[in-house]
């Protein structure tokens, strides 16, 4: 687990917890981290200006290791910035901690943003994180399952019913032509331990997260690990404010500092793959604040953060800068939910992402 920070051990920040979220939050100031990364003056000088950030789950996965490593290697704080990132428990949690004010940012797939978006919820996308979802499903060498039509007829475990994970699945069987309801559904502890559940032919598979799945596929020869075509449904990661947010020049400075930072962190970490990510490795270990069982071997983080420098973080077509956004894939997920019947369609999702906040350069 990600023990909390004291709140002592934090430089001019209140004690409080942000209003209206979990008290389990994980809360982490941004004012640590390396003096190399921070270095003297310039940006980092002065005081810090506050923000809280939220994240739709724990850090406990590579998944976040844009927020870790701009925290751990202390990237907010040269950016003139105090962080506290606040884990909730889903996206809808997430956004209503930035409706109501509680949160400045969070990151959201737009299998889960488009939604609130077409209902005229007044948020704003900033910035893409992710090109595509890293979900990953685990099955096992007695019954593969690699692609859509070989779950025709199974059952497929996932950590919740009518989540991110059955969404893209839906996506997944609609591209292939497999009737929905030939997939029968059950929600399971999406951990390493419930492979026992495929052994014993309760589940065909499970979908997992990656670090999970490499996890799995370390400690059985009989795991059976791909995207089993989820990693070709529409799935984009961007961050997003509220316009309220936006609308204040003070906040909106921010919104751009933390971007900013965010992309001097991950471009770092691209970086780092020559050496094989053992300093990204060491700088999250080291820090003391993140403690997961990905982080503790080097072979799954070191294959976990390959794939994330190299398919996730980055455009496919490799004309589109970090954290830029890819307005003709944005308008393709869009239409692709609308077919899927997630959306009514006859919006222009152009309307709800821009690149005023970006980094410029």
């Amino acid at each position: 687990m990600i023990r909390n920070l004291v709140v002592t051990a934090r430089r001019g920040r209140r004690a409080g917890a942000v209003a209206g979220l979990a008290a389990a939050a994980l809360a982490l100031a941004a004012c640590g981290g390396s003096p190399e990364a921070a270095g003297e003056g310039g940006e980092g000088s002065g005081e810090l200006a506050e923000m809280v950030v939220v994240s739709f789950l724990p850090l406990e996965s590579f998944t976040f290791t844009p927020e870790m490593y701009a925290y751990a290697g202390g990237y907010f704080e040269k950016h003139g910035l105090d962080v506290e990132l606040q884990a909730v428990q889903g996206t809808s949690a997430a956004i209503q901690a930035l409706l109501g004010g509680s949160a400045t940012l969070t990151r959201a797939s737009t299998v889960d943003l488009f939604p609130p978006l077409e209902q005229g919820q007044p948020l704003t996308a900033v910035g893409t994180m992710a090109y595509k979802s890293n979900v990953r499903v685990v099955s096992s060498t007695e019954n593969p399952v690699e692609s859509p039509a070989d779950m025709a007829g199974e059952t497929i475990g996932m950590g919740s019913i009518g989540g991110t994970s059955e969404k893209l699945l839906n996506l997944a069987l609609d591209a292939e032509g497999v009737p929905r309801d030939e997939v029968a559904r059950q929600a399971v502890p999406v951990t390493a331990a419930a492979f026992e559940l495929v052994k014993q032919e309760h589940l065909a598979g499970y979908i997992v997260s990656l670090d999970t799945s490499m996890q799995i596929a370390q400690q059985n020869e009989d795991a059976v690990v791909t995207d089993a075509g989820l990693g070709g449904s529409p799935d984009i990661q961007t961050w997003i404010a509220t316009e309220d947010t936006l609308a204040d020049p003070e906040q909106a400075e921010n919104v751009r500092a933390f971007l900013a930072a965010i992309e001097e962190a991950v471009q770092d970490v691209i970086d780092d793959a020559d050496n094989d990510f053992a300093n990204v490795i060491e700088t999250l270990r080291s820090s003391g604040d993140f403690t997961f069982a990905a982080l503790d071997d080097d072979e799954v983080a070191q294959g976990v953060l390959e794939i994330y420098t190299s398919q996730t973080w980055v455009s496919p077509d490799g004309d589109t800068a970090l954290l830029e956004n890819d307005l003709d894939a944005w308008q393709s997920a869009y239409d692709t939910y609308v077919e899927a019947g997630f959306l009514e369609g006859g919006a222009d999702p152009g309307e709800w992402i821009t690149e005023e906040y970006l980094p410029e350069g």
